[in-house]
């Protein structure tokens, strides 16, 4: 029998079905996982900022993500990045050496704590920065204009609720 929640719920009444944990074979309908929805659109949409950042001189889109942390001032160490993207450290630390690498940041120890990086962005980021935010700019209004404003705050309102209940999951 089909569930409102996107699978089928079939029941599997061979002599083993119960020991070995398949009482219920559940062939779900991926187009109603949000999850599954959720992540397509994701790969979907990284994929279209990260042509469109190779296409007009950028960097990597994950590299762009970092940048703009810090020319936002959102972030102004590595710590900070975690914090606010939610990006792995690991990650972000081989971000941060690519981009000190790639002269488009600078990092020098914090005074108070020598183990903490503070991170600024070179005049080189600062130019690649100020030459894509307009291209990004036009990719946001491209991805909204299906939308009145209304159905954006609606949308961001949702995507809120979402986030709020992604923590942790007790079942």
């Amino acid at each position: 029998m089909m569930s409102d929640k996107g699978f089928d719920q079939t029941a599997d009444t061979g002599p083993d079905a119960e020991a070995d944990g398949t009482a219920f074979s559940q062939a779900y309908d991926l187009s109603t996982i949000l999850t599954f929805r959720l992540s397509r659109l994701q790969a979907s949409l990284n994929a279209q900022a990260a042509d469109l950042l190779r296409r007009h001189g950028g960097v990597p889109l994950a590299q762009w993500r970092v940048l703009l942390l810090l020319h936002d001032n959102l972030a102004g160490t590595q710590k900070d990045i975690v914090d606010v993207a939610a990006f792995d450290k690991g990650q972000v630390s081989r971000i941060v050496d690519r981009l000190i690498e790639e002269g488009l940041l600078v990092s020098e120890s914090d005074s108070a704590d020598k183990r903490v990086r503070k991170l600024q962005l070179t005049s080189k980021a600062r130019q690649m920065i100020g030459r894509l935010i307009p291209k990004m700019r036009e990719r946001q209004a491209h991805l909204s204009s299906g939308f009145d404003d209304g159905e954006m705050a609606q949308l961001f309102e949702y995507l809120d609720r979402l986030d709020k209940v992604s923590g942790k999951l007790k079942i």
